[in-house]
């Protein structure tokens, strides 16, 4: 069951697993505060945050939140709590959301400790704004050793909606500070390898608007058998409508480098 607390104790058991020293509030120093405000001023158009997942001591939002969000800092404050957090996800997008969380696990433990501070993962998800409407979110995670071995784990997050709306979960996986992909998790992509040669007729179809008999006409076939065809589709991908297959199901779009330009990596300048 793919609920926001089964997601939440998922984290929670990588998290125990995979990190062995963490900051708390008294690690915190001049210095640290001072790389967050840098990386702020690197990327002005991003709400900067510590992770909560991994940080439980302390935490850090930049004063953006609520011109980028529509979150002022202690509603996300609040929101960035694992199990409220992942309550403002698509119900759609909980199930993949927890595939993505888990690859990114599995990558971290391949990777030797040594080389962790260069991986960089970038989550595409919907999360819900105060006003009710679902915000297409771009979500970057990274890390920055600090001192001794221990790390700042950091995200960064814009909402993408009027840039590139996507539907579906994606998380891409980078090492050697974000210039070399290691892994690409795109669920759409994967669910939309599963149709039929008609079905891939058919979906394209349905996301013009056309009705059942528009689409019947266009394809040759008669108009209980597209109904058919939906409600087969609707059993197979375990969804109650047209909506809700389609936000689950879509065709690839442009690469998330269309809206960033060229990467902007290299935070380790900020420190």
């Amino acid at each position: 069951m793919h609920t926001p607390l089964a997601i939440a104790r998922k984290v929670n058991n990588m998290v125990a697993y995979t990190i062995p020293g963490l900051l708390q509030r008294e690690d915190i120093h001049d210095e640290i505060m001072h790389t967050l405000s840098n990386i702020q001023k690197i990327f002005p158009r991003w709400v900067i945050c510590t992770c909560r997942f991994m940080h439980t001591g302390f935490f850090y939002i930049s004063d953006n939140a609520q011109e980028a969000l529509g979150f002022d800092a202690e509603i996300l404050t609040n929101a960035l709590n694992m199990e409220v957090y992942f309550s403002r996800l698509h119900p759609a997008d909980l199930e993949d959301y927890s595939k993505g969380l888990q690859r990114m696990g599995s990558l971290y433990h391949e990777t030797d400790p040594e080389e962790r501070h260069k991986l960089r993962f970038i989550f595409n998800y919907r999360m819900q704004h105060p006003d009710g409407r679902y915000m297409h979110i771009h979500d970057e995670k990274a890390m920055l050793p600090v001192k001794d071995d221990l790390n700042l784990y950091y995200m960064l997050l814009r909402d993408i909606s009027q840039e590139v709306p996507f539907s579906g979960i994606r998380m891409t996986g980078y090492t050697d500070n974000g210039n070399k992909k290691v892994m690409e998790f795109n669920a759409s992509a994967e669910t939309a390898s599963q149709l039929s040669p008609r079905e891939n007729e058919l979906l394209p179809l349905m996301k013009q608007g056309l009705s059942t008999k528009e689409i019947a006409y266009t394809l040759g076939i008669s108009h209980n058998t597209v109904r058919n065809m939906r409600q087969k589709l609707f059993q197979k991908f375990q969804v109650n409508n047209a909506i809700e297959l389609l936000n689950k199901i879509d065709t690839p779009m442009q690469s998330m480098s269309a809206i960033m330009g060229e990467r902007e990596w290299g935070l380790s300048s900020a420190v």
